[in-house]
């Protein structure tokens, strides 16, 4: 199971085919340019990847084609273009204790709230509308997007150029590699010229060309979609046996879906059945006269969980859980071997876990563990116990215990043995930089497949388990029988525990890739450790032995060591002499911006781009002491302190300069952009901020904003004293201040349910207030999209294309 780890962040370990809770928080998803989970191709819990099926030449991105053609439709020219100005109207956005009489949101201030209130004047604080229908705003927002087109508009031909460049390097029609459950193997396939995935299946063992059965087909579900130009689906879940579909889809953008049915074989057709607004993951119960789904609250948080019967209308659905909490976001998955549910509600610092049997008909929830402050735990099933994956006791990196499923208490939770009597995974107290960390796990009838860190990068091991020995969970059986690392071909990559559906299986199907492989699919053979290859993701017209790539370690303020990670085309790579060169961040949550391979960075790359990850303080690339202690709350300015060390590193080893260098982070990633532009705008050349987290003052001081009351445990409560000052020293809009900031792009999407709009709006009129120079800094706003942009592969593309275009202007190479 991988759930209560996934709610806390860890999303470059999170292994698939579980219908998983949506993060809370800033999505870790990466855009134009960079690498990552969404560049790899294999399924992401729902909070960090993309709604519906995606190949692995997809990896973010904020603009519409709808954007583009109005916007040229009324633009100025280039040359007679003004930025647009909005009116400033002081407002007061106060913090500490809540007044009295306050009631709902406004009351909601947090258990330390100062009683000496404090106050920030926000001038922009008008352009924020909840409903999306101001009509003032919409029209400033207008006036942005025309002035961002015209400013570009003499990189029309490079956007066009640059966009058949990377078509080129797609295999338009292609399909995964697919899983096999039960009678049928499941994939996913794309044709040339059109826009969505089609799921599909075929009897098991048989030819792909001659049984075929489309089971949905995302490009005629956007088809139905008359709200908007954005169609997202979320889940699609085969039934137990293989008669029904249950699928989600999101029709705006705000990432609240309908869930829908329809019967499979060869009479398949729509059932006039539909659960409307939940959220995106769903799991059917033992048979598929059962469904499990959540239901967010006004603030967008996943907090309820319930059962549809079907055949029944979806008011008669059974309430099974609410979460009071709103520290805590729910999510829910099965177990591989179809016996339990298990319900995770968790915060970012403390989990609990529900689990119903499945066998009992209308069976009922029960806890696992009561939740303690601090503690998180995953849990997942196999022969009567539950494996456990905690920080319980200290162990900061995550140890392994087993406890009976019929008395699960932390009391009774022991340490896995195996044969020489030694613990597998029993201590995870070691919190030195690049030590073992676990991650999630998942069972099978004869083993266990764990996935985790160890010396800065992701691993999986594979625990056998003794034949037939069940256990009674005491710890004292020996029960497993040895454990090993999966060993792939590069230890400094990304391998990943793929698309598994089976529980009595001999293989377990496993990913890898780095930054100059394209993803592999693998079929692993626990008893005879060998992997066998199933798909080789297909990339035209690219030649890996022209990239190179390789990790420098930048050395931080306080000494500690960054890994740094680059790639770049070998005939444009000139020892000493300083080279173009785009540099991506992230450093929140806990997320690991692990080495993957991208299609769509090959554009740069044989521009004589060189391409830089910072894994900096904030992820978990070296291990979990690398966020908790080192990266959030009180310590959280490490995080912008390294990623300038990693720039500076950058330019000392004359790989590049300041004026040769652009920067990017998306959504947390684009806080790190802001902040770093207050400290060091003169570091960089370029910057662009996807959809970025940057009005952390008077954002986390209002419950209201969905996300928010979670995001305390991320940041501090700036309604608290101690977490206020803090902030507001790095807080991006608060910092702006008059000086020579570089060329800045920022997009967002209008109907963005985790980082509204208005923040990247008001922040570029503080940008252009205080810049002493005449960089241009732009704003791109998705007036259909959410926080993931385009949800059509093209539309994405021409998406990219404009970013890239715009980075390789301002780097002086729009000609090449």
């Amino acid at each position: 199971m991988r759930v209560a780890l996934v709610a806390v962040g860890l999303s470059s370990l999170v292994a698939p085919k579980m219908a998983l809770s949506r993060l809370a928080s800033r999505s870790v998803a990466m855009r134009s340019f960079s690498s990552g989970p969404l560049a790899l191709g294999w399924p992401q819990h729902r909070r960090e990847r993309r709604s519906g099926t995606r190949l692995g030449w997809l990896s973010g991105g904020a603009l519409s084609a709808g954007f583009v053609l109005h916007s040229m439709s009324t633009a100025a020219s280039e040359e007679t273009a003004t930025a647009p100005v909005a009116e400033k109207r002081p407002h007061k956005v106060w913090f500490g204790a809540p007044l009295e009489g306050a009631a709902g949101a406004d009351a909601q201030k947090g258990e330390q709230a100062m009683t000496d209130r404090k106050f920030i004047v926000d001038p922009y604080y008008w352009l924020r509308d909840d409903e999306r229908k101001n009509e003032e705003v919409l029209a400033h927002l207008h006036k942005e997007n025309d002035f961002a087109v015209a400013k570009t508009k003499h990189l029309e031909e490079l956007r066009k150029t640059l966009y058949e460049e990377m078509r080129s390097h797609i295999k338009e029609t292609d399909a995964s590699a697919g899983y096999d459950s039960g009678p049928f193997t499941y994939y996913t396939r794309t044709v040339e010229g059109l826009g969505y995935a089609i799921h599909c299946r075929r009897p098991r063992g048989a030819a792909l060309e001659t049984s075929e059965e489309v089971i949905l087909d995302e490009n005629e579900v956007s088809k139905q979609n008359t709200k908007s130009s954005q169609t997202n689906v979320g889940d699609v879940e085969e039934s137990p046996n293989h008669t029904m579909l249950a699928y989600t889809v999101d029709e705006s953008g705000y990432e609240t879906y309908d869930l829908k049915f329809k019967t499979l074989g060869p009479d398949a057709k729509e059932i006039d059945e539909v659960v409307p607004e939940v959220d995106s993951g769903v799991e059917w119960g033992k048979d598929e006269s059962t469904i499990f789904y959540t239901k967010m609250d006004d603030q967008h948080r996943p907090y309820q969980l319930w059962r549809h019967t079907m055949g029944t209308p979806a008011s008669e659905d059974e309430l099974l859980y609410t979460e009071e909490d709103d520290l805590f976001w729910m999510g829910i998955g099965k177990t591989l071997d179809n016996n339990f549910l298990v319900l995770e509600t968790a915060s970012k610092e403390t989990a609990e876990v529900h689990v119903l049997n499945l066998n009992e008909k209308k069976g009922k929830l029960s806890v696992v563990a009561p939740r303690r402050f601090g503690v998180l735990y995953d849990v997942d099933h196999r022969d009567g116990n539950f494996y456990i994956v905690t920080n319980d006791e200290n162990n900061k990196n995550f140890k392994l215990s087993v406890a009976p499923a019929t008395a699960p208490g932390p009391e009774n939770w022991k340490p896995l043995l195996d044969a020489k009597g030694d613990t597998v995974f029993g201590n995870g107290a070691d919190v030195s930089p690049g030590a073992r960390m676990l991650g999630s796990l998942t069972c099978f009838k004869d083993f266990i497949a764990v996935s985790g860190r160890y010396d800065g990068y992701r691993r999986v091991w594979v625990i056998e388990m003794e034949d037939g020995a069940k256990g009674d969970g005491s710890g004292g059986a020996r029960l497993a029988r040895e454990c090993h690392e999966v060993q792939f071909a590069d230890t400094a990559a990304t391998p990943y525990i793929g698309s598994n559906a089976e529980f009595d299986t001999d293989k377990i199907r496993v990913g890898y890739t780095s930054m100059v492989a394209p993803s592999s699919t693998f079929d692993y053979t626990p008893k005879t450790r060998k992997l066998e290859l199933v798909k080789e993701k297909e990339v035209p017209n690219y030649d890996p032995s022209l990239y190179a790539t390789e990790v420098l370690q930048a050395t931080a303020h306080d000494g500690q060591k960054i890994p740094v990670t680059i790639m770049y085309r070998k005939d444009k790579y000139e020892e000493g002499k300083p080279m173009p060169l785009h540099l991506y961040g992230y450093g929140s949550y806990g997320a690991s911006m692990d080495p993957s391979f991208s299609a769509t960075r090959l554009s740069l790359l044989d521009r004589g781009v060189a391409y830089a990850i910072a894994h900096i303080r904030g992820g978990s690339e070296m291990g979990r002491a690398w966020y908790e202690s080192m990266g959030k709350y009180l310590t959280k300015m490490n995080t912008f302190f390294d990623f300038i060390s990693a720039a500076e590193h950058l330019v000392d080893l004359k790989l590049t300069t300041s004026d040769m260098m652009s920067m990017e982070g998306r959504s947390a990633g684009g806080l790190l952009m802001g902040a770093v532009l207050n400290m060091r705008p003169d570091l960089f050349k370029a910057a662009i901020a996807g959809v970025p987290f940057v009005d952390l003052m008077v954002t986390m001081c209002d419950a209201s904003i969905p996300l928010t009351v979670g995001e305390w445990e991320e940041w501090g409560n700036p309604n608290d004293a101690k977490y206020y000052y803090y902030m507001r020293m790095y807080s991006p809009m608060d910092n702006v201040v008059p000086q020579h900031y570089p060329n800045v792009l920022a997009t967002a999407g209008l109907h963005d349910p985790r980082v509204a709009y208005w923040e990247p709006a008001k922040w570029v009129q503080h940008l252009r207030d205080n810049n002493l120079g005449d960089s241009e800094i732009l704003l791109k706003m998705d007036l259909e999209a959410g926080h993931f942009s385009a949800s059509d592969r093209y539309k994405y593309l021409r998406e990219l294309a404009f970013d890239h275009a715009f980075v390789l202007d301002k780097l002086g190479l729009a000609e090449k």
